[in-house]
This record gives structure tokens, sequence and C-alpha cells, in this order.
């Protein structure tokens, strides 16, 4: 705090100085005073004049004063006199002191002041903290504001553009249903005159044309089969996969599934191995695609091992809890809700950071260099549709220590996952 002092009687000036030491605050003296009016950044708190001075600048210090700082506490000394007095009323002084000075009436009249004055400065402070917290409130909301502005535009941009995502794919999913179907026609009729060719129906063939019609309707099964997962990746992705239920007798499928692959088993000098349990059930799903899973993962089972290694599939019927996701052996009590089947190698293995990519679409292990021939949509295909019936597949392998492929299906469809329902043709 500023206290400014014009007084010619040193007796007052003694006495501030002394006032000001004792409770700290800083005190301008007569020429300081003085010469502040040329410095706009010094102002006082107090101020203190000495009245019926010869010098006439003391009323423009006074004016000059009140104009830098008009919460200024402003008070008079002088001999007492009624025109004084008066004077001092007139002017608005706050105080006023007769000369010779009392000490004890100095810390009477200053004591108020100066708390007054220091009440002052801190509302000023807290009004300035105030309207600073105000003024950075009033900024974050308009920042808030301006992000949520933003947020919105962006959140209509996302759906603007992921509508024209479905409307791509859409017609992508229509692209493609329509050319598999344009595509499965044709091959399906060379493949129709490569097996009139080959069971000598228009004439007996010379050894290296059945070699090369045999190669010949090979490829045709392999574009038949690529067209035919194609097909069923389009109904998945349009939400068309229908499940046709059917009671199913998984010894007689499973026997039928390793006679399918008994040619290109014996190609690479593989055993496939059978083992089903016993007390095996028969149960209701589709045939047709639970088939079609079998079928996928015997053939990569195959694929990827190699020569001279064996290939397991194997059922017995479990107790599954959907909500911890366990399966155990069931029991002769009966408690089997059910079937877990697995088809294992003794093949290359699957890396564990590949091990959850397998599934998804257009996908091939690049560690898998032993067969890259295929789209990559079996397994994604083969998970859809154990899925759909309400159940689970996953893996478990190791590099270089073959792969077991495990899913389970329940004995009983699952409600929400039947589909349309009756005999398939």
């Amino acid at each position: 705090m500023n206290i400014v002092s014009i007084c010619q009687t040193a007796a007052i000036v003694a006495a501030l100085e002394a006032f000001a030491r004792v409770f700290d605050h800083e005190f301008a003296s007569y020429e300081k005073a003085f010469a502040a009016l040329e410095v706009p950044s010094l102002q006082g708190d107090l101020v203190v004049l000495e009245m019926g001075q010869p010098d006439p600048h003391w009323l423009e210090f006074l004016n000059a004063q009140r104009q830098r700082n008009p919460a200024a506490c402003v008070v008079f000394a002088g001999d007492g006199s009624d025109g004084q007095l008066a004077l001092a009323q007139e002017l608005g002084g706050e105080g006023y002191l007769t000369l010779p000075i009392n000490a004890n009436l100095l810390l009477l009249v200053l004591n108020p002041l100066l708390a007054k004055i220091e009440l002052q400065l801190r509302v000023n402070a807290v009004q300035i903290e105030a309207d600073r917290i105000r003024e950075e409130l009033e900024n974050s909301q308009r920042r808030q504001k301006e992000a949520i502005a933003e947020q919105d535009l962006t959140y209509r941009e996302l759906l603007l553009a992921y509508a024209r995502l479905q409307n791509l794919n859409q017609q992508k999913n229509n692209f493609l249903a329509s050319a598999t179907h344009e595509l499965r026609t044709p091959v399906t009729v060379i493949k129709g005159y490569h097996r009139i060719l080959l069971d000598g129906r228009l004439g007996e063939l010379a050894p290296q044309q059945r070699e090369v019609l045999q190669e010949s309707e090979q490829s045709c099964a392999r574009l038949i089969k690529i067209i035919n997962s194609l097909l069923d990746l389009s109904r998945i992705e349009a939400g068309k996969l229908e499940l046709f239920y059917q009671e199913y007798d998984p010894a007689l499928n499973f026997k039928h599934i390793v006679a399918q692959m008994k040619d290109l088993s014996k190609r690479k000098r593989l055993s496939v191995v059978l083992n089903l349990a016993g007390t095996l059930p028969r149960f209701r799903c589709d045939r047709d695609k639970v088939n079609q899973v079998l079928s996928n993962l015997v053939e990569n089972a195959i694929k990827y091992t190699p020569n001279g290694g064996k290939v397991f599939l194997s059922a017995e019927p479990c107790w599954w809890d959907r909500k911890t996701c366990a399966a155990a052996a069931g029991s002769n009590n009966g408690d089997v809700n059910a079937v877990i089947i697995q088809v294992s190698d003794t093949g290359i293995g699957i890396s564990p950071e590949h091990q959850q990519e397998i599934f998804e679409q257009f996908t091939q292990v690049s560690s898998n260099q032993m067969d890259r021939s295929g789209l990559g949509l079996g397994l994604a295909i083969s998970k859809q549709i154990i899925e759909a019936h309400g159940g689970k597949i996953w893996v478990d392998s190791e590099p270089n220590a073959g792969s077991r492929f495990t899913f389970i299906l329940p004995v009983g469809p699952a409600e929400t996952t039947t589909g349309a329902s009756g005999q398939s043709s």
C-alpha cells in the first residue's frame, strides 16, 4: 500500500514515516509526491495533505491522485480552524488531523482507514480473480460449444460415410451374388462335359488325354468350390444365411467326409483316423452346412500337414455351459446338451498371433507356405455357420506342433439361431 504525503511540516512527515515503517507500508514524501505527478504508474492508496500551504499545487496534486485512484482515502492536516474543516469536508476528506499531530491521534485516524483500504484492496483482488475465472469459464464454454459443434459435424459426416459404405457394400454383395451365379452355371456344365469324356461315353481316351482331362476336372472342382464360398459369403453378409434343420447321424456323416478326402489324403500319403464315441447321439442341425465345415477343416488339415503325417477326426457328447463357455464330458445320467467335434493334425501349426486372424475373411496365414490356394474364406464361413447353430469354434495350435480345431454344436437348435426349417433338397 502507498502512503503519499504532501506536507511541509517536518513533524507530520516524521510521524507518517514512522507509521509506515511500523505497518510495513510504502511512503512517498512531499518531493516524491510532486515528482509522481509526471509518473502515471504511481498511485496513492492513502493521501495526507497539509492545508494552508503557501504552495497552491496541493489541490492539483489531490485531483491528479483521485483521477489515478478514485478509491484512495484522503486525510487533511491543518490548524483545526472552521474554514479548514469546512474545506476538508467539501473536498471529501476521510479524516482530519489537527496540528501538532499526536501519535495516538494519528494511530486512531489512520488505522481504520488503512483497514478499509486493505479490505478494499482484497475486494478488488477478489473481483479481479472473479473476472479472470469468469473469463476462463466463458472461454471454456465457448470451446466446449465449438467442440460439440465439431463433434456433431463429425458424427453427421460419419453417418453419411457409413451410409455410403453400406450402399457400396450392398452393391458389392449384389454384384458378387450375380457374378458367382453367372459363373457357376458354365463351370458346372464344363465339369459335366469332363465327366462325360472321362467315362468314355464319347469314345475311349488315350492315357495322356485322360490325364489332362482329370487335371482340368480338378481345376473345375476347385473353381466351383471358390464360387460356392463367394455365394455363401454374399448370403452371410446380406443376413440371408438359412439353416435347414434335420436329424444328423455323426458316425455316418463323418465316414462320408473321410471317404470324400480319400484321394486327397492318398496323394500325400496321409492317414485320416476317425475316433467316434460309442454313445454319440443323433441331433438336429443343418446337415449340409455342418458337413461343409467338417470338409473344410479336414481338407485344411491335409493341406497343411507334410507327407506321411496324420489327421484325426473325433466327436463325443458333452455338457456345455454357455455362460462360461466351458465343456465337460457327459455322464451316464444323460446330462448332455452338445456334441464336441475336433479335427487335429500333425502339420506345421499356427503361431499364437495368427490364431484369431484365420477366422477373418480373405485371410491366409503368411507362415503357411505349403499351399496358398483358395481365397481364405473357408474358416470365416465355418465360423458363421457354427455360430448360426448357436455353437462355438476355436483353434489350439503351436508352430511345428500341429493344430486342433474344435467346435461345439448344441444337440437341439437354439431358438434364436434356427433360421428356416424343413428338409434339404
